[in-house]
């Protein structure tokens, strides 16, 4: 009767061990197949598997990267860590943009009546700019005749006089210049306008389209 307790005892004791044994499989360098209980120390950087009692596999390990592979790895990775750090600031700024766009606009219509008064007011400018260029040119050209006048008859042409002249003269560039810098602020109001009526359009219909 003893002799068959431990009998038993001894068998609970061998199956409890074979149910958490484990088993690994691994491939050496040279190509080999090997099965084992335990991980050589040499092969443990090898890619390996851990199989159960069934000798299905439990787990794998892939193989450990050398230095070469480990820079490509970590260069990959923060590769990808700056695309999606990227994607997230783009979203925010578009986020911004919309948030924005609503606030400053009520709708379409405003964007464009807003735009074409903003164009006429500017058009209004230059016509302003172009007439006194105008009587600047025809106050510059008395000026000269009168200073040629001056000489021809043998007077002196004061400082005083050629002051006058060059400070004409100075009005009239100013003038050229403002009236191209206004031009040029129409082209830029109207695409500034124009790219925030698409803007505001595609966020607020993409809005509604969400809605529905």
């Amino acid at each position: 009767m003893k002799n068959t307790v431990i009998i038993s005892v001894l068998l609970l004791l061998a199956c409890a061990f074979t149910a958490e044994a484990k088993l690994y499989k691994w491939v050496d360098e040279d190509g080999k197949v090997h099965y084992s209980d335990k991980m050589p120390p040499d092969q443990i950087k090898n890619a390996h598997q851990e199989l159960n009692k069934d000798g299905i596999v439990k787990d794998k390990v892939e193989r450990a990267l050398t230095p070469e592979e480990r820079k490509i790895k970590e260069a990959e990775l923060k590769k990808e860590r700056e695309i999606l750090e990227n994607i997230r600031l783009e979203a925010e700024r578009i986020e911004k943009e919309r948030n924005a766009l609503i606030k400053s606009y009520s709708s379409a219509d405003q964007i464009t009546r807003l735009k074409s008064e903003r164009v006429i007011a500017l058009k209004r400018n230059i016509q302003m700019a172009e007439e006194n260029l105008v009587i600047q040119n025809r106050n510059l050209e008395d000026l000269l005749k009168r200073a040629a006048d001056k000489e021809r008859s043998g007077e002196v042409v004061s400082d005083t006089f050629l002051k006058q002249i060059d400070q004409i003269k100075a009005q009239i560039e100013n003038q050229k210049g403002f009236i191209q810098d206004k031009t040029e602020e129409i082209a830029t109001t109207e695409e500034k306008y124009d790219s925030e009526l698409e803007k505001y359009l595609m966020y607020t219909q993409g809005s509604k389209k969400g809605i529905e």
